[in-house]
């Protein structure tokens, strides 16, 4: 279920490209910044949590941190306006 939403977030940006671009005054090469910046974060991240996932007794709780830090960094993305901001959280929605 996990994997699926992660799925659905990666694509709602592409699915709202016209309302993006003008909130937040960016070209396209922007666009495609940051829309790739969650893949940068999913490229860190992996390896951070096959260490994490290599201790059994921190994989559970491990999970519940990243779903609430992901939920609090996608809350986060739609209350700012500053780009530099929400490529940040963009890279962290990635990264959790």
């Amino acid at each position: 279920m996990l994997g699926m939403f992660n799925n659905v977030d990666h694509g709602a940006l592409p699915g709202c490209f016209d309302q993006v671009k003008e909130k937040f005054h960016i070209d396209n090469l922007r666009f495609g910044i940051l829309g790739s910046m969650v893949f940068a974060g999913l490229t860190i991240g992996s390896p951070v949590v096959a260490g994490v996932f290599s201790k059994g007794e921190w994989i559970k709780s491990a999970l519940v941190a990243a779903v609430l830090c992901n939920a609090v960094c996608l809350y986060l993305f739609t209350t700012t306006s500053n780009f530099w901001v929400i490529l940040f959280l963009r890279g962290l929605t990635g990264f959790f």
